[in-house]
């Protein structure tokens, strides 16, 4: 009788112990994990981050140091630096990430591109339409009361490359209080010298076009137009 009392006590007593330590150990750690953000995917250099580009992680606190980001808010819209890579499940350390990029506008360049840089107070633009990434062309209107006004499309397919405000500072699209002064549009070198005369000879308008977001476009100059031989 006793044998079979013992071959239940016992089995019933080690099952008690290790639900309570269990409980005990969960109670420890529980507060000790925390909610973490690690790259969702291999995120390439002069990159910006986007909400896509993360993923969430809980890990014990003790594993994590002072050099990572732990507040999402902290993490998107900065780029990752120059020769860095982030791996996918790789944390964002401080070290990787920046705030702005001075010269992003110039990586954003094809061969043969240059920036060219449009102040808002010399063409019309609606600056609150515009944002970086977007094609846009260049309209020429020319003539005065006294002569025969011409007007016509001059440049299509202009890709803004960087907003800027007063202080040359970068505008990023989340802030929506700066006032934007230079637009910096991505064109054919060879082109410039035109841009420079149709600033001279009239007014030139931005318009956004109805393939504003189209891949892989390049400016295109149109010599055909009724306005481009008052450059010549």
């Amino acid at each position: 009788m006793a044998k079979k009392i013992l071959k239940i006590i016992i089995p019933v007593i080690l099952i008690g112990f290790s639900l309570y330590f269990s409980l005990r150990a969960y109670l420890t750690y529980k507060e000790d994990y925390v909610e973490v953000y690690v790259a969702s995917h291999n995120i390439s250099q002069r990159t910006r981050l986007t909400i896509k580009d993360l993923e969430t992680r809980k890990l014990p606190k003790q594993y994590l140091s002072s050099d990572i980001y732990l507040d999402r808010e902290d993490i998107l819209d900065k780029y990752v630096k120059l020769s860095c890579l982030i791996p996918k499940g790789s944390f964002f350390y401080k070290g990787f990430l920046q705030e702005d990029i001075k010269d992003l506008a110039h990586t954003l360049l094809r061969e043969g591109e240059v920036n060219y840089d449009i102040y808002t107070s010399e063409v019309k633009v609606n600056a609150g339409s515009v944002d970086v990434g977007m094609y846009v062309d260049l309209y020429l209107s020319i003539g005065n009361s006294h002569e025969k006004p011409e007007s016509g499309l001059l440049m299509e397919n202009c890709r803004i490359t960087g907003l800027y405000d007063g202080q040359g500072r970068m505008i990023q699209s989340y802030d929506l209080d700066s006032r934007v002064v230079i637009i910096s549009l991505a064109v054919l070198k060879e082109d410039v010298s035109y841009l420079n005369k149709a600033l001279m000879v009239g007014n030139v308008s931005v318009i956004v076009n109805s393939t504003t977001y189209a891949v892989n476009s390049s400016s295109h100059l149109l010599k055909d137009s009724e306005v481009f031989m008052y450059l010549q």
